[in-house]
């Protein structure tokens, strides 16, 4: 079933899929696409864009594969550079949250995305993508959150806040026009 969603693997323009879609996305990639998006990310704009023209010139002279539009996608598409991040979160457990202020964390997503169209607030999603390890992040969150709470918890609350950000603003449009 892998190959599969290779098989059917489509670029899609930006906006086209939602926030959770995208992300459902990675969750059902294969290994051998999990490998392409790597060596993908490590290589500069314009080797992405070289290795790209050197694929168009040999596709004609091989068999086509199920993975080659997802190789031109990884390859063309400026979204591949948050999908570590995105990947990192799919990895998160009940376990990650243990601790975290529900209810403030629901509050402070609510407040960071009043009055922000559905593009802003992709953008502040992924902007809290691992910034539980920015100590001015969690000072800045520590300091809206009852005095006392233990560090713990306010990386719990920091990860809280993305789950239900995802919860709340999923629908919005992934990377859409700002």
């Amino acid at each position: 079933m892998q190959t599969t969603h290779e098989h059917r693997f489509q670029p899609q323009p930006a906006g086209s899929l939602t926030l959770r879609q995208f992300v459902e996305s990675i969750r059902r990639w294969t290994p051998e696409m999990r490998q392409v998006a790597q060596i993908a990310l490590t290589r500069s704009e314009s080797e992405r864009q070289s290795y790209l023209r050197a694929f168009h010139t040999r596709h004609h002279e091989r068999a086509p594969q199920a993975i080659d539009s997802f190789v031109r996608w990884a390859y063309s598409d400026p979204r591949l550079d948050h999908v570590p991040a995105l990947m990192a979160e799919l990895e998160r457990t009940d376990i990650d949250l243990a601790g975290a202020l529900e209810h403030e964390a629901d509050v402070l997503v609510r407040m960071r995305a009043e009055g922000k169209s559905p593009a802003q607030r992709v953008h502040d999603y992924l902007m809290l993508l691992g910034m539980e390890g920015a100590e001015p992040v969690r000072a800045a969150i520590a300091g809206l959150l009852p005095p006392g709470t233990t560090d713990a918890a306010v990386i719990a609350t920091i990860r809280q806040m993305r789950r239900r950000w995802l919860e709340l603003y999923g629908d919005d449009p992934f990377f859409a026009e700002l």
